[in-house]
């Protein structure tokens, strides 16, 4: 059966607002870490989605839900920078020093700011509307354009130039440049959410694709977090500053180890058959 492109995203949007709601109150509660991470996976996954079904919304609306969408993942960005550093560096509960206990303090401010703007009018106003929005009946004659397209048919396109976009960035990469290394990162994990978020179009068995990209998004991640750490010392109080920069020393080294292969499995990644490739070509006349 042949769906229309902007018949589908409304259902995936809401599927994410779902989860949104879900992870928003454990967010809150400030206990368990997913929480905040979850959530920002889901708030980055609609802006993906915004961007892959650009062919059929209206500028103007996709543009808006966009800056919408950035700014509120943004509001978890320390939150959840804190957290991941914590648990990658102090995984033990029972140990504790200078350093721990500052970031620990940290931690907790900013999750206390996070519940705050989580719970906000703000934040509930957006929720609602666009929630709202998409559940209406004529959402898409007064959100989209060239309302023919087919999903299937969009599905090949867009993931085709998200892939075009990472082959671009691979084929001229430089390992010193690490502002190209994390656009590389952003631009394989708005492929990898497309992917998923497309899967049921997609039928595809071939999971090893995802598996790859997400192996690659972990340790590009892994190899920006070196590079951002570097930043943090000057804001360290002096007693903490010897802790630091024996992780960051182990920070770096793992990041060199990870650059020093990352060029053999990116042109392994290149190799593998692409999920999209299977769809097939659709009328899109009735």
């Amino acid at each position: 059966m042949k769906r229309r492109a902007i018949k589908a995203l409304p259902s995936i949007l809401l599927t994410e607002l779902k989860q949104i709601k879900r992870w928003r109150k454990i967010a809150i509660n400030g206990h368990d870490p997913e929480g905040v991470h979850q959530l920002r996976v889901s708030l980055r996954r609609m802006r993906t989605a915004f961007t892959v079904f650009t062919p059929v919304l209206q500028p103007d609306y996709r543009q808006h839900w966009r800056r919408k969408l950035k700014y509120l993942a943004k509001l978890l960005d320390k939150a959840r920078d804190l957290d991941v550093f914590l648990e990658t560096h102090y995984p033990d509960s029972s140990t504790d020093s200078a350093l721990k206990h500052l970031l620990r303090s940290q931690k907790k401010q900013q999750h206390q700011n996070l519940a705050k703007q989580l719970q906000s009018k703000s934040f509930n106003k957006l929720y609602r509307k666009l929630k709202k929005q998409l559940k209406n009946n004529h959402w898409a004659s007064q959100h989209g354009q060239h309302l023919s397209i087919l999903t299937s048919n969009l599905a090949q396109q867009q993931l085709q130039q998200h892939y075009d976009r990472v082959l671009e960035l691979q084929s001229g990469l430089d390992l010193n440049d690490e502002i190209m290394l994390h656009q590389l990162r952003i631009r394989i994990k708005q492929l990898r959410y497309g992917c998923e978020l497309l899967a049921p179009i997609l039928q595809s068995t071939n999971t090893g694709f995802i598996t790859a990209m997400k192996a690659l998004q972990d340790d590009l991640g892994l190899i920006h977090d070196a590079s951002v750490q570097q930043t943090m010392l000057t804001s360290l109080p002096d007693q903490t500053q010897h802790e630091f920069m024996l992780i960051l020393s182990a920070t770096k080294n793992t990041s060199q180890q990870l650059k020093s292969t990352l060029e053999t499995r990116l042109e392994t990644f290149t190799q593998l058959a692409l999920p999209w490739d299977g769809i097939r070509k659709e009328s899109e006349s009735d």
